[in-house]
């Protein structure tokens, strides 16, 4: 049976602020957009006012 080391947790975030993806900079994310993204990375772009979180964190 193979192991993960480490499976990062999904969270649901709705874009607020148009911006372009951190590592495919042809992509550009729409204010109104729903992603599904990494727990930290989600963090990340909610923490700079780009996105918000749609489902409670916690």
């Amino acid at each position: 049976m193979e192991s993960k080391d480490k499976e990062e947790v999904k969270v649901r975030i709705k874009v607020v602020q148009p911006f372009r993806d951190k590592f495919d900079k042809s992509i550009r994310y729409e204010a109104g957009q729903e992603l599904e993204f990494e727990a930290t990375r989600a963090e990340d772009v909610v923490t700079r006012g780009l996105a918000e979180y749609t489902d409670p964190i916690g």
